[in-house]
């Protein structure tokens, strides 16, 4: 068995539109039925309002919903959850790999204008026909093959609203401020005197509140970046 990242750009598809706009997305969930689609992406752009105007303005499209939608003020960025209706006229190249029996392992991502799909295979013979099933929509590139399944082992929804809640206001908005003055930078652009100032705060309560803080997030994310690390 191997794994293998295949990529294609579905040159008819808004899809293939969005990579003027630097977005990368993941689609959570989807289902097509009676030449039906209905999907939910996540996804994130350099402009948003362009990006929903490609996706609401395609030909396939019947209707786009924002659930949610919130700046990502450190890159200059922003991100959104959608609800895509559409019309399909032929297969998509998700639908094409099921149907011709492939295994796709977990969410089609959207990266440069290109629909990638992890794919757990047999091996390179059948990967060049994946390949060869994917070039009916446009260009395809294989931008990575294991011949170990590996799953990629994140956290659940479950324990990020966990981790999240478990941070208190006052601890929550130190943290913010401390990223937003250059706290964290390197050299540092703020003192812990001065964000306590600001947070009108002594300096004791300002440490307290940042070490618990980053204490938390610490012991929950290091756990998962080992987890994540290629040692080998």
């Amino acid at each position: 068995m191997l794994t293998a990242k295949v990529c294609v750009r579905y040159e008819e598809d808004w899809t293939a539109q969005l990579a003027r706009y630097n977005a990368f997305a993941e689609f959570l969930a989807s289902t097509f039925r009676n030449r039906r689609y209905i999907g939910i992406m996540a996804l994130e752009t350099d402009d948003m309002d362009a990006s929903l105007a490609v996706i609401e303005d395609h030909q396939a499209t019947d209707e786009v919903d924002v659930l949610e939608r919130y700046e990502l003020k450190h890159a200059d960025r922003e991100s959104a959850t959608l609800f895509v209706r559409g019309s399909l006229t032929e297969f998509t190249p998700l639908q094409t790999l099921l149907y011709e029996g492939f295994l796709p392992i977990g969410p089609t991502k959207l990266e440069d204008g290109r629909e990638c799909f992890d794919l757990l295979l047999n091996d390179r013979e059948e990967l060049s026909k994946a390949t060869e099933v994917l070039s009916e929509f446009g260009p395809v590139a294989v931008e990575r093959i294991s011949n170990e399944f590996n799953r990629q082992v994140t956290p659940s929804t479950a324990e990020w609203q966990e981790l999240l809640g478990s941070i208190p206001p006052r601890q929550r908005e130190l943290l913010t401020l401390a990223l937003q003055e250059g706290y964290f930078d390197i050299p540092r652009e703020t003192t812990l005197e001065e964000l306590a100032a600001k947070m009108d705060i002594t300096k004791t309560t300002a440490s307290n509140h940042l070490r618990k803080a980053e204490r938390s997030l610490m012991k929950f994310l290091v756990t998962y970046v080992n987890l994540a690390a290629d040692d080998s």
